[in-house]
């Protein structure tokens, strides 16, 4: 049987060391040997649209993860530093801290809870390596009182009995794996993600995009009745399109080498199913929000003597795609090059009132994310929208937000 308060002990006393060699001593020290605070400022400089809205403390305790990441990973500073004269002031035990974790690398890991076999312990899966491990998390109990949590990005250690949490931990609420590799392949988009050690070598070349995602942690999953709200996408390579062959299934709509279909019942709110054609491209692209609708898409083309897989190229939560577009400043939704194509133009007056909601979230969003209460009535006044309309926004929002 487990001894899980000798090995709570170790945590301790771990944890104690931890404080003196690692945070009071080695992350300054690299910053003076090796200047790694520079690396980490240069690394977020380019996301300062994200980071502006973080609270100081989660941008502090970012850049000293990181800190701490260059140290211990696999070939770390540690390497370097170990043997070190101006580490001779270390006592016998702060030494031995530092050789056990220089013979084991710390490391970042994609983490779903299997149990928790004691009070502050869990067994922990790595979703992409599938290494099972016991973690010793204070932090991730306190966080597991206030919200659920779907997905969990730490950097541990090990102490010799267990691994240990380090800094901040990424508590994601509705971001999947599916979400991870999705996200990799939008920092990779020349190239086609489908290997999980793919994602791991990322991180282990900059773990700084994965730490942002922080920035959309809280967003919880969405759903429509039973459905849940996801966007979920194909392309395949199709040079013998024949859209007559079609017509008994999908309304079709032609624009600029472009075709359109959409089946009757499926394309509106929630499934949003579609499929575009390219003739130039000769891709045919899937597209749908909801897992049922895309199901649908593939059932009615093969009923017209298509042979597709109905495993997508990718399925993403919208949180994740939100949360993604904004830390990397693209779209990346793949129905949006055609979709201006078939979209009927508003009249002036209807893209005045979304131009002035559109200014109205810009202004609510950052205090929302941060916890804050906006000012309703100067957002109000900015944005050109009604006190009423505000009001209202704003409580479908922290509505959602709170379920």
């Amino acid at each position: 049987m487990t001894d899980f308060k000798a090995i709570e002990n170790i945590c301790h006393e771990n944890s104690r060391i931890s404080k003196s060699v690692v945070d009071e001593f080695l992350i300054y020290y690299a910053v003076e040997q090796d200047r790694v605070d520079r690396e980490v400022d240069k690394r977020l400089a380019r996301y300062r649209h994200v980071t502006r809205d973080l609270p100081e403390s989660a941008l502090n305790f970012m850049k000293s993860q990181y800190i701490a990441w260059k140290i211990f990973r696999k070939g770390g500073l540690i390497k370097k530093y170990r043997n070190h004269q101006d580490l001779a002031h270390l006592t016998k035990e702060e030494k031995k801290y530092i050789s056990t974790q220089a013979e084991h690398p710390w490391k970042f890991s994609f983490g779903v809870i299997i149990n928790k076999p004691a009070e502050h312990f869990y067994r922990m899966q790595d979703v992409f390596t599938h290494e099972t491990y016991l973690l010793h998390s204070p932090g991730m109990t306190d966080i597991l009182l206030e919200q659920p949590v779907e997905l969990w990005f730490n950097l541990i250690g090990y102490n010799g009995a267990c691994w240990q949490t380090f800094s901040l931990i990424g508590a994601w609420q509705s971001f999947e794996p599916a979400d991870i590799m999705f996200y990799t392949s939008c920092l990779n988009p020349r190239k086609w993600i489908e290997d999980p050690s793919e994602v791991l070598q990322e991180v282990e070349s900059n773990p700084v995009p994965y730490m942002l995602l922080i920035s959309g942690a809280t967003l919880p999953v969405s759903y429509h009745d039973k459905d849940q709200i996801i966007l979920k996408f194909a392309e395949f390579l199709d040079d013998d399109f024949t859209p007559d062959a079609l017509r008994a299934h999908f309304r079709i709509e032609y624009a600029e080498n472009i075709y359109k279909l959409t089946p009757e019942g499926w394309e509106e709110l929630p499934h949003f199913s579609i499929v575009y054609y390219d003739e130039k491209e000769n891709i045919l692209l899937l597209s749908a929000m909801t897992d049922r609708g895309y199901a649908e898409l593939i059932r009615r083309l093969n009923q017209c003597g298509y042979n597709l897989s109905d495993e997508p190229d990718h399925r993403v939560n919208i949180t994740m795609l939100t949360t993604a577009e904004r830390i990397l400043k693209q779209n990346f939704n793949p129905v949006a090059r055609y979709s201006s194509l078939f979209a009927e133009e508003p009249s002036m007056e209807e893209e005045m009132e979304i131009d002035k909601i559109n200014k109205l979230m810009e202004l609510i969003l950052p205090d929302i994310n941060a916890g804050r209460v906006p000012d309703i009535e100067a957002v109000a006044r900015q944005a050109g929208v009604d006190l009423e309309t505000t009001k209202d926004l704003i409580r479908q929002i922290m509505k959602k937000l709170r379920r």
